[in-house]
């Protein structure tokens, strides 16, 4: 029995049509890179993080999950229904990576054109601009809008319609902390209300505190969705602890321990070590140390994208997509 009210992607794929022509045929085509046979689940009221290298196929599979892109393969279905393309575009709203507002348009003007245009009342733009906080603000024209004011814009066209699903592909570019901070809380409380958030974002230090779950994308592949915490296991990623004291720990306790940093500023010294010394603690007091931190540190996106795509943090910046999607080994799976 699927889960009541998700929305459920089998199996879907997608190819890029690129030009390669030929003497005999000039508009020949073949095919490029893409989405390979992916399973993902949508649930109401989660953020899900579409973490993967550049060139991993974050934007396709965003466009794909919106109806933007076709199927080439697979079914996209909801309460056990199959749905059409023009059934799932009903039930999505898509926020691009950019969208250049201008001119001396206002902000109403422009969401009475959109609802328009998707069929829906004046009276619920209204209530959209209030959610994302551009009420007051609905007479300023385009051009005087700060970049997150104009993020917020691109989100309250998404949020017409009601969709049950947002997408938003890069949604923090050009925003400073302070307005990243407060989309953020603004994409949670869209969540609470029920909605399933799908974001992809390069800045994922801002995806860390966000997130319900990670879904890892890699040369056109899911190598794993889940919790941080489930993923960390799934990878045998081991948790690291950061402790810092009033001085050096001594040697006859340092040979027990895998110390991978130590760092020492006037009179304390900071260790990270690995987190298999649950004895480590009482030791330390019991020997008179003091203890100003002991913490134990999750791993974090890059991290964990670098564990499950074999790749350092150095290539992860670098790898770009290959024409042909090369299989991967997936969480818990075997090589195909």
């Amino acid at each position: 029995m699927a889960d009541e009210g998700a929305l459920q992607f089998s199996s879907i794929g997608f190819r890029h049509q690129l030009p390669n022509p030929k003497w005999y045929n000039p508009f020949n085509k073949r095919q490029g890179a893409g989405i390979a046979k992916l399973d993902l689940t949508l649930h109401g009221g989660q953020i899900i993080g579409l973490v993967g290298t550049n060139g991993a196929g974050k934007t396709t599979l965003l466009r794909m999950i919106s109806g933007i892109l076709p199927l080439h393969e697979g079914h996209v279905s909801k309460d056990d229904k199959r749905l059409e393309i023009d059934s799932l575009r009903s039930l999505v709203g898509f926020m691009p990576e950019q969208i250049r507002w201008s001119g001396q348009q206002t902000i109403r003007e422009t969401m009475t054109e959109f609802a328009l245009l998707q069929g829906c009342s004046i009276q619920s733009t209204k209530e959209i601009l209030s959610i994302v906080g551009l009420r007051n603000r609905a007479d300023s024209s385009l051009e005087s809008l700060s970049q997150g004011m104009r993020q917020r814009l691109s989100l309250a066209v998404a949020l017409l319609g009601t969709p049950k699903v947002l997408v938003l592909d890069e949604p923090f570019n050009g925003m400073d902390p302070v307005a990243i901070d407060a989309f953020k809380r603004l994409l949670r409380t869209l969540a609470n209300n029920g909605i399933a958030v799908v974001i992809s974002s390069h800045h994922l230090s801002e995806l860390d505190h966000l997130v319900d779950t990670i879904a890892l994308l890699h040369r056109g592949q899911l190598l794993g969705h889940g919790s941080i915490e489930s993923l960390q296991s799934k990878l045998g990623f081991e948790e690291m602890t950061e402790v810092v004291l009033d001085q050096e720990i001594n040697d006859s306790i340092i040979e027990s321990l895998n110390i991978i940093e130590h760092t020492a500023t006037g009179q304390e010294h900071r260790y990270i070590f690995d987190s298999s010394h649950p004895e480590l603690l009482a030791t330390l007091i019991e020997q008179g140390y003091e203890i100003s931190t002991w913490r134990i540190i999750p791993p974090t996106l890059i991290e964990l994208l670098c564990a499950a795509t074999g790749l350092d943090r150095d290539a992860i910046g670098m790898d770009v997509g290959q024409s042909s999607m090369i299989p991967l080994r997936t969480l818990g799976g075997e090589e195909e």
